[in-house]
Protein backbone atom coordinates (compact mmCIF):
# COMPACT_ATOMS: atom_id res chain seq x y z
CA UNK A 1 0.00 0.00 0.00
CA UNK A 2 1.02 3.62 -0.49
CA UNK A 3 1.72 6.50 1.88
CA UNK A 4 -0.34 9.46 0.67
CA UNK A 5 -0.27 13.16 1.63
CA UNK A 6 -3.52 15.04 0.95
CA UNK A 7 -3.42 18.83 1.14
CA UNK A 8 -6.57 20.73 2.07
CA UNK A 9 -7.97 17.62 3.68
CA UNK A 10 -9.57 19.03 6.81
CA UNK A 11 -13.03 19.08 5.18
CA UNK A 12 -14.88 18.29 1.99
CA UNK A 13 -13.45 16.24 -0.85
CA UNK A 14 -9.97 16.06 0.68
CA UNK A 15 -11.31 14.49 3.86
CA UNK A 16 -13.54 12.13 1.89
CA UNK A 17 -10.55 11.04 -0.21
CA UNK A 18 -8.57 10.45 2.97
CA UNK A 19 -11.34 8.32 4.43
CA UNK A 20 -11.58 6.24 1.26
CA UNK A 21 -7.83 5.72 0.95
CA UNK A 22 -7.44 4.85 4.64
CA UNK A 23 -10.30 2.34 4.39
CA UNK A 24 -8.42 0.71 1.49
CA UNK A 25 -5.37 0.24 3.70
CA UNK A 26 -3.23 3.17 2.55
CA UNK A 27 -1.26 5.24 5.05
CA UNK A 28 -2.72 8.74 4.95
CA UNK A 29 -1.17 12.04 6.10
CA UNK A 30 -3.66 14.89 6.10
CA UNK A 31 -3.18 18.67 6.02
CA UNK A 32 -4.92 21.52 7.84
CA UNK A 33 -4.31 25.28 7.79
CA UNK A 34 -4.35 25.72 11.55
CA UNK A 35 -4.35 23.83 14.85
CA UNK A 36 -8.12 24.04 15.32
CA UNK A 37 -8.82 22.48 11.94
CA UNK A 38 -6.13 19.87 12.58
CA UNK A 39 -7.80 18.78 15.81
CA UNK A 40 -11.19 18.51 14.04
CA UNK A 41 -9.54 16.51 11.27
CA UNK A 42 -7.88 14.12 13.73
CA UNK A 43 -11.29 13.46 15.27
CA UNK A 44 -12.93 13.01 11.86
CA UNK A 45 -10.30 10.55 10.62
CA UNK A 46 -8.45 8.88 13.49
CA UNK A 47 -6.99 6.31 11.04
CA UNK A 48 -4.77 9.03 9.54
CA UNK A 49 -1.10 8.63 10.40
CA UNK A 50 -0.78 12.36 11.08
CA UNK A 51 -2.31 15.76 10.40
CA UNK A 52 0.28 18.33 9.30
CA UNK A 53 -0.49 21.98 10.05
CA UNK A 54 0.74 24.73 7.76
CA UNK A 55 0.08 27.46 5.23
CA UNK A 56 0.49 26.46 1.59
CA UNK A 57 -0.02 30.03 0.31
CA UNK A 58 3.71 30.74 0.32
CA UNK A 59 6.75 28.81 -0.86
CA UNK A 60 8.25 28.95 2.64
CA UNK A 61 5.01 27.61 4.11
CA UNK A 62 4.84 24.83 1.53
CA UNK A 63 8.43 23.83 2.36
CA UNK A 64 7.55 23.72 6.06
CA UNK A 65 4.54 21.49 5.38
CA UNK A 66 6.62 19.24 3.16
CA UNK A 67 9.26 18.87 5.85
CA UNK A 68 6.65 18.17 8.52
CA UNK A 69 4.94 15.53 6.41
CA UNK A 70 8.28 13.74 5.93
CA UNK A 71 8.99 13.92 9.67
CA UNK A 72 5.66 12.24 10.31
CA UNK A 73 6.83 9.16 8.44
CA UNK A 74 7.26 6.06 10.50
CA UNK A 75 9.72 3.56 9.08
Amino acid sequence: MSRIFISGSSTGLGLIAGELLASQGHTVVLHARNANRAEETRKALPKAENVVVGDLDTIAGAKDVCGASQCARTV
